[in-house]
């Protein structure tokens, strides 16, 4: 499978850089083109917030829709200065199945709906890391997660160079990281070098680092398994992204949620721990 079509939502007032970053760096090496998708309220969904606090008045609508154009515009227009500053062609008359270009969307809508439904469409969705103060980044990353279907690419703080001169696969054998694993071939054969991390708990384990490995070379990607011994009581998310730091991961894959969200959310667990704490980009898959 190809990875070809990389999807970048945004809202209005954000800025979309990092990204964009992520997403040229991977697009460069993948041969894909970078879609943005700008989501933005329609007025329906801002006069139900709005209901009960105020009159509303078709001015008020006018107001709204006037707004959303103006951000539409102010994001495209950032667009196309990253793309002049990248020498990123935008729109070109001739899309290349082999070129990384970029295109401009726009949508209006709730933003689970509207990503839900594009982001079947593409190949990855490339999400911000939760920001509490943007409301957008976590309902994009719950939607990239639970209701897409695709791979999800959560950058942090950091955007390396090269994403893919080290990927590090935390395995453990579960259905999210057999899907992430799956969907990802392309993306791993593409890799300078994988590493396939699998932490022991002190509770057997049937899957093995080296059997993944093992598979992985029948697709031309050669893996090195790493086994990692994590404490009693000890996080074994934050060991993971220690691990990964210390071997110098530009990027972490791993399932996501395999257990219940509520349980991780009240006990803790590995993707809660990693989303809360990663620097590095993440490749997650639920």
């Amino acid at each position: 499978m190809f990875l070809r079509c990389l999807l970048v939502p945004t809202a209005p007032g954000l800025d979309a850089t990092r990204r964009l970053d992520a997403a040229l760096r991977l697009g460069r090496r993948l041969h894909a083109h970078i879609g943005v998708g700008f989501i933005a309220p329609g007025p329906e969904q801002v006069l139900a917030a709005l209901a009960g606090t105020a009159p509303i008045a078709s001015a008020t609508i006018a107001a709204i829709r006037e707004g959303t154009r103006a951000a539409a515009a102010e994001g495209r227009a950032a667009l196309q200065a990253w793309c002049a500053r990248e020498a990123v062609p935008f729109m070109p008359e001739v899309e290349r199945l082999d070129a990384t270009f970029a295109t401009w969307t726009e949508w209006s809508g709730e933003v689970e709906r509207v990503l839900t439904l594009a982001g079947r469409v593409n190949d990855l969705v490339i999400v911000d890391r939760p920001d509490p103060d943007e409301p957008f980044s976590g309902r994009a990353l719950d939607t990239a997660l639970f209701s897409v279907g695709r791979p999800a690419l959560m950058v942090g703080e950091t955007v390396p160079h090269d994403l893919l001169e080290h990927v590090v696969i935390a395995w453990n054998g579960s259905l999210e990281g057999t899907r992430l694993v799956g969907q990802s071939i392309a993306l791993l054969r593409a890799a300078s070098r994988v590493t396939v991390v699998q932490a022991r708990t002190g509770r057997a384990e049937e899957a093995k680092a080296a059997d993944l490995c093992a598979y992985l070379r029948w697709h031309g990607i050669v893996a090195q398994a790493s086994i990692l011994t994590v404490g009693e009581g000890a996080s074994v998310g934050a060991a993971i992204l220690a691990a990964a730091e210390r071997q110098d991961a530009t990027l972490l894959a791993l399932g996501a949620y395999t257990h219940s969200r509520v349980r991780e959310f009240l006990l803790g667990g590995v993707t809660r721990q990693v989303i809360e704490s990663a620097r590095m980009p993440v490749l997650m898959a639920h």
